[in-house]
């Protein structure tokens, strides 16, 4: 699924940049851009990694 739409980034890439050691959303937008056009998918991509945080300290 797209998580963002300008850039045609899907769940799957920003997954990719969190296990490859992104922790933020501008380390996100740095390697794929999502986030830096018109931002509506700052939320998601934050959503994302706040879901990834907690499964790894559970």
């Amino acid at each position: 699924m797209y998580v963002c739409v300008c850039r045609a980034v899907t769940e799957n890439e920003v997954h990719d940049c969190i296990a490859a050691g992104a922790t933020s959303a501008k380390q996100i937008r740095d390697t794929t851009g999502a986030g830096g056009d018109c931002a509506r998918c700052v939320r998601k991509i934050c959503a994302i990694l706040k879901r990834s945080e907690e499964l790894t300290t559970a």
